[in-house]
């Protein structure tokens, strides 16, 4: 009885000793980060204008149906055109929600319900050689040129309607004079106009001989249908500083869903309404826009070490409580600990802290001591900074990214 005293108290005292040294014990915190946006918009534009131009709302044959399996199915209620004011009300709302913009001005949209629209302007200027020569035709917007060309094939528009819109080479669906008194009346800096919206869906089922179905079934080792839906929008953004097109960009986003099988008749009971997939992608599609135009927040996970040191024991639950600053200063007690695991752990830690406080160049040089205490005598910690380094050199060159100010048009 004695001895095996002896031997729990040993046990309970190697436990102890584990707690303090061991490098495994970690944990994981969810933080929001700002990511830049892939469109370099000058910082000093304030206002924004925005407009659903959709130039596409007309029942269009090219997109007037849906598919199930290898069956062409007619659409009735013009499903892309009521999906398209969803994708523009939730980019306009995503857009405001980010903050970017000191102000976010909806004007009103466009009705294209008696215009057709002819591009001859654009043909007429290529083809003729006394207006224009190589250099001024290379400085044609050539996705302006790519994208009339694109709308004229697929939305097909009625010849009795009767008035008829010229697409300008240089403004697109607009007019100078348009543009001007767009900058004037509203005095903002960038103005995005929604020009042209479509959606395409359909399902294929496990009896479809569709390959890429085929080989999910056989990953699976079951069935499986697919419901996909491809929303195409295409966005042109206008520099009202300067009064000229700066940007044009045409975005496919591709939403899918999946669910286990036996038939196109199982598919559809398992799958979403056909009605809820478009409204949905249209939905997820208008906000991952809008965060691919500005800088936008992100939810993240950061690890950190934990520890069964006494003192090192109370950040666990400061961190459980947001409560950084007063953990920080435990941390730093430590950093010089004989116990090399204490002190790389509260060095690790103190990196977290910065990063939270938004100091990134504190936060690096805290990892990078860190790494140091073991160098490659420690793989697990070796691993942990040299992967929370990567992670903060990506967040310090974006941060550079949002707080610049470049001269350059958007690219």
């Amino acid at each position: 009885m004695f001895r095996f005293s002896k031997l729990l108290i040993l046990l309970i005292f190697l436990a102890i000793i584990q707690s303090c040294n061991t490098l495994y014990n970690t944990g994981t915190i969810k933080l929001e980060i700002l990511v830049p946006g892939k469109v370099k918009v000058p910082v000093e534009y304030r206002k924004a204008v925005i407009r659903y131009n959709n130039c596409n709302v007309s029942v269009n044959p090219n997109f007037s149906y849906f598919m199930e399996d290898d069956e062409k199915i007619t659409d009735e209620i013009n499903t892309d055109s009521i999906s398209s004011e969803i994708y523009f009300q939730v980019f306009a709302e995503t857009l405001k929600n980010q903050q970017f913009f000191d102000t976010v001005i909806e004007i009103e949209p466009f009705n294209y319900s008696d215009i057709k629209l002819n591009d001859s302007l654009i043909y007429l200027d290529i083809n003729n050689e006394i207006a224009f020569d190589t250099i001024n035709l290379s400085k044609l917007n050539k996705e302006v040129l790519h994208f009339t060309t694109m709308v004229n094939r697929l939305s097909r528009p009625d010849s009795e309607k009767p008035k008829t819109k010229l697409i300008d080479p240089r403004f697109g669906l607009y007019s100078k004079d348009e543009i001007v008194q767009i900058a004037d009346s509203t005095q903002a800096d960038i103005f995005l106009s929604f020009d042209w919206f479509a959606s395409f869906d359909g399902i294929l089922s496990p009896d479809s001989p569709d390959s890429i179905n085929i080989m999910n079934a056989a990953y699976y080792n079951f069935r499986n249908a697919t419901e996909i839906v491809y929303v195409i929008a295409n966005w042109n953004i206008y520099d009202l500083k300067k009064l000229e097109l700066t940007y044009s960009y045409r975005k496919t986003d591709t939403i899918k869903w999946m669910e286990p099988a036996y038939s196109l008749k199982e598919a559809k009971r398992n799958l979403p309404p056909r009605k809820d997939a478009v409204y949905n992608a249209a939905d997820l599609a208008g906000s991952r826009f809008a965060e691919f135009l500005v800088p936008h927040w992100i939810e993240v996970e950061r690890m950190y070490y934990q520890s069964g040191h006494t003192e090192l024991k109370k950040t666990n639950d400061l961190i459980k409580e947001n409560r950084w600053l007063e953990a920080a200063e435990i941390w730093k007690k430590n950093v010089y600990n004989k116990n090399k695991s204490i002190a790389a752990k509260s060095m690790y830690n103190l990196a977290l802290a910065c990063e939270m406080n938004g100091d990134m160049d504190a936060a690096i040089d805290w990892v990078i001591k860190s790494l140091y205490v073991f160098g490659d005598k420690n793989p697990v910690n070796e691993f942990n900074c040299k992967n929370y380094i990567k992670i903060l050199a990506l967040r310090k060159l974006d941060i550079k990214k949002i707080e610049s100010n470049p001269d350059e048009k958007y690219n």
